[in-house]
């Protein structure tokens, strides 16, 4: 009777260790390798960049050509002691590529960047949820980017910039001295 007691205890304990596997957790953070950021001389990697078709027109040979683009990126920022979200995400909204000026190459474009600009708008912000204001907008008080638009069947575009920027409450109005923001990234096309 105790040998099969003891049999018993004996193949609960081994079902029970071979049901008991701890599985590690991953590291499940996500970078594209796709470029990085730099906000005050700190250097951040993207986890996201992307562009749209924002306009698009007929040469005068019928095809289809991309006439504006909305680019979006993303990263993770990672201070020490944050336990919540906190990213700073950039969007950059081109309605006519054809006001960039031509540099040499015929996919390269430089676009100045500034407030009273018309021909590209910078929406910057933090979203930061260790703050008691989780959201902070920027405007970009001077500067400049160089996009290399990607070849037909290359679907990246390369985007290079400097800019300063400061803080503001509506985007619009900067509230403080400005900072560098600077970096570069591959922008995949996104297909929708």
């Amino acid at each position: 009777m105790y040998k099969k007691i003891l049999i018993f205890l004996i193949l609960d304990v081994l079902l029970f260790a071979s049901c008991k596997k701890e599985v590690p957790l991953n590291d499940l953070t996500y970078t594209c390798e796709c470029g990085s950021l730099s906000l005050d001389g700190t250097e951040y990697q993207l986890t996201d960049a992307h562009w749209v078709t924002l306009a698009n027109d007929t040469d005068d040979f019928g095809s289809d050509i991309i006439t504006g683009k909305d680019y979006y990126t993303t990263t993770k920022i990672e201070l020490e002691g944050e336990v919540e979200p906190h990213h700073l995400n950039m969007r950059v909204v081109i309605p006519a590529l054809s006001e960039g000026d031509l540099l040499g190459l015929s996919n390269v474009r430089l676009f100045q960047a500034h407030p009273d600009s018309n021909n590209v708008t910078f929406v910057i912000e933090e979203v930061n949820f260790n703050s008691l204001s989780p959201l902070t907008k920027y405007v970009v008080t001077a500067g400049a980017f160089e996009l290399t638009q990607g070849e037909p069947g290359i679907v990246a575009d390369d985007i290079t910039f400097q800019l300063d920027i400061a803080p503001s409450l509506d985007g619009l109005t900067p509230l403080t001295t400005s900072s560098s923001f600077s970096g570069s990234f591959l922008a995949d096309k996104e297909e929708l």
